[in-house]
Order: C-alpha cells, then sequence, then structure tokens
C-alpha cells in the first residue's frame, strides 16, 4: 500500500500580498481568527462612509441607511445562498445570540445543549439565561483527538432527552477549530423537534455556505473575520417559522412592526460597517474569487498543521486530511513548553515581543494550545518561522 500523500502548501494567489493589507510588517501575524484583518480597499471604502457621515450625519444615518439596507441584505443573501427576508443584521455574533436568546420562551427544567467545544461569551450567555428562567445548561463532552465527525453526532445524539429545547453548536468551534458537521446534527435536532442555533462566528468566507438548505432554525455569523468587513457587521439568518417571535437585543422604536423593522433601528449606531458589506463581498469576488480563496486558506492549513505536528511531535486533535478543518487548526504545544509556562497570557506575550509573532495561545480541558490561521497574506515560511521558534523554546 503506498503511503498517504502528504500535503503541499499552496502557490500564493498574488505576488507581493502583503501590499494589499492593512497589517504592519513588524509582526507575523498568525491570528486572522480573531478580529480578521481588512484589506486596504476595504479600508479606504470604510473610510470615505465614515467621512460621509461626518459631513452629513442625520442624512446619512436617517434616508441613506433606509434606501440601502435592502440592497446590503440583498447582497448578503446572494453570497449565503438564502432568501434575504429571513436576514437580520446586528454588530457581531454575542450581539446575535443575545438576541435570540432572548426572543425564545425558556421554562424551567427546559435543557439548552451545548458542546464543551462553545466559545466563552456564548457559554457564559446561557448560564445568563438558565439562571433567570430554572432551565439547565447541559454541556457537552466532545473527547480530542477526533477521528470523524460521527464521534461528534454520537456525542450530541446521546445528550439529547425529551426534555432539551434548544441545540446550540459551533460550525468551527473557537478553541479547538473543529468543524463540526452541522448538516447532520441540524437534521439530528430538527427531527426530534429541537430548535438549534449554529454560532457560526468563523463560517462566512471559511466555508461556502448554503443556509437555505442547511435548515437550522438560526445560524448567525460575524463578517469582521473571515470576510474581512469592518468591525460591526455580523447577521442572524432565522426560519420563517420563527420570524414573528424574534427581537433585537435592544427594543426600540421598530417593536411589533416586524423583524426587519426592529432590527433596522436600534438608536444611534455606526452604520457603516454594514454598509460596507456589499464593496468587500464585490471586491473579493474580483480580487481573488471566493473560492480560490478558501481553497487556498484550507490548502494552506492543511499543509502547516501536518508539518507543525511531526516537528512538534505533537498528536493532530483532527484528521491530518483536513477533513475537520477549515482555514485554522488548534494543536498541542510540546510538553516541555507546557511545563515551563504557566499561562497561555505569559507564552502569548513572550511570543509577540520576543518573537515578534501574534498567534493566540490557550488553555483548554487543562493544557496549553495554540491556534493558528491561514488567510492569504499568510506564507509558508510564517509556519516555518513559528515551527522553528518553539522548537526554540523548548
Amino acid at each position: 500500500m503506498n503511503p498517504p500523500e502528504q500535503p503541499v502548501p499552496p502557490q500564493p494567489l498574488q505576488e507581493d500580498m502583503d501590499s494589499s493589507w492593512m497589517l504592519g510588517p513588524d509582526v507575523l501575524f498568525l491570528n486572522h481568527g480573531s478580529f480578521g484583518a481588512r484589506p486596504k480597499a476595504v479600508f479606504d471604502h470604510h473610510c470615505s462612509l465614515l467621512l460621509r457621515f461626518e459631513q452629513q450625519p442625520v442624512q446619512t444615518i436617517v434616508a441613506e441607511m433606509e434606501q440601502l439596507l435592502p440592497s446590503i441584505r440583498d447582497s448578503l443573501s446572494s453570497f449565503l445562498k438564502v432568501s434575504s427576508d429571513r436576514i437580520d443584521l446586528v454588530c457581531n455574533a454575542s450581539e446575535a445570540v443575545n438576541s435570540i436568546l432572548r426572543s425564545i420562551d425558556i421554562a424551567p427544567g427546559d435543557e439548552l445543549v451545548v458542546p464543551d467545544h462553545a466559545y466563552g461569551a456564548v457559554l457564559k450567555t446561557l448560564q445568563y439565561v438558565a439562571d433567570r428562567t430554572g432551565a439547565v445548561v447541559k454541556i457537552v463532552h466532545i473527547p480530542l483527538p477526533l477521528e470523524s465527525s460521527d464521534q461528534v453526532v454520537e456525542a450530541i445524539s446521546s445528550s439529547i432527552t425529551d426534555r432539551t429545547r434548544l441545540l446550540l453548536i459551533d460550525h468551527i468551534s473557537s478553541p479547538t477549530a473543529v468543524v463540526f458537521p452541522i448538516n447532520d446534527l441540524v437534521m439530528l435536532a430538527r427531527d426530534r423537534g429541537i430548535d438549534v442555533l449554529v454560532d457560526g462566528a468563523h463560517g462566512p468566507g471559511m466555508i461556502d455556505l448554503d443556509l437555505d438548505s442547511l435548515g437550522a432554525t438560526w445560524y448567525i455569523g460575524n463578517l469582521h473575520k473571515w470576510v474581512c468587513a469592518p468591525i460591526g457587521a455580523g447577521f442572524i439568518v432565522t426560519d420563517p417559522s420563527h420570524l414573528d417571535s424574534l427581537h433585537p437585543a435592544i427594543i426600540s422604536h421598530g417593536y411589533q412592526e416586524g423583524h426587519v423593522e426592529e432590527f433596522n433601528w436600534q438608536g444611534t449606531r455606526d452604520y457603516s460597517p454594514w454598509r460596507t458589506i456589499p464593496f468587500v463581498l464585490d471586491w473579493i469576488e474580483r480580487t481573488w474569487g471566493w473560492q480560490r480563496m478558501r481553497e487556498h486558506n484550507h490548502q494552506l492549513a492543511v499543509w502547516a498543521h501536518s508539518m507543525l505536528c511531526e516537528a512538534w511531535h505533537v498528536d493532530p486533535v483532527t484528521p491530518l486530511d483536513g477533513s475537520m478543518m477549515g482555514s485554522m487548526a488548534t494543536l498541542q504545544l510540546p510538553g516541555r513548553i507546557r511545563d515551563s509556562h504557566d499561562s497561555e497570557e505569559s507564552l502569548h506575550d513572550l511570543l509577540l515581543s520576543s518573537h515578534g509573532i501574534e498567534v493566540p495561545i490557550m488553555e483548554w480541558a487543562g493544557l496549553l494550545w495554540i491556534r493558528f490561521s491561514a488567510q492569504v497574506y499568510n506564507r509558508p515560511e510564517h509556519y516555518l518561522r513559528l515551527r522553528d521558534v518553539v522548537l526554540s523554546m523548548a
């Protein structure tokens, strides 16, 4: 039997890619997954919108936004492959989670099921809701390493009972960078009459989405991460049967006028990130192409993941073929580093201050992990440098 084919890094999509991004030259940036990064063209367009607002605040917020919001949703609907009347705009996924959980009728004893890979802020929000309603947050342990998505489905399925009110699952988990089998999990929940909320904070731009066919009760996403829009652009996609009961976290003038009016106006806020959405979607398609961008980033992440696991002599937490990865990967740090650093903060600060590497270090399940991202401005030599720095520290 021939040995499995080793992954190879992709060719860059553009020569002198650094010139297209706002990132500074002094830091090796391997952390696109936290807050994204903006291409210069997107930054310049956003600045022009901010200038327009300062020149005519009332006209920009009132008249122009009323005219532009339908076209913004239409642009996003094509990207997400879902009808625009199911889309509501928010600032970020945290606002979306709060809006949805406050809109659900939750009774004492109801179970809110969530994997232990969930984002920390989401777990806090679930606990807040449970404390106020008497519901129970049921955290499902998804053990690592994972050899197939069937392990995730089995763990979730065995945790659902007749008291389960909501299943909240990640599309791509923040701490562990696992791409969850959301199609199977959504089908599992809906077949049992359970509402399912997919936290797609990392989904748009990393994964090709078809939300109309997914069938989730709600899918939420950030656009400042892998879509590279400005901070302050996010969305909720809601099943038609739940649109009438959905309300924003901030109740304002649009209350009882339908979800579109309620989410359109929640008081004074910066609308320029929403206004940038059509521009960034079109600009990246014309410049690199969304499909080429996603394929490049995935291939780079798969190669770097395999290379670092081998170099650091650590086991992968997901299959090396990349079947449960997107454009990020999480892996354990070598044991000698874990033994000599007592916190993720100290190790992160050391990598940044002494080596100029921005990469998140996380403590999860009692161990220290490193999560790197792969975006088109990253190159293979960036991960080789990370490899060598970590080996020198070990």
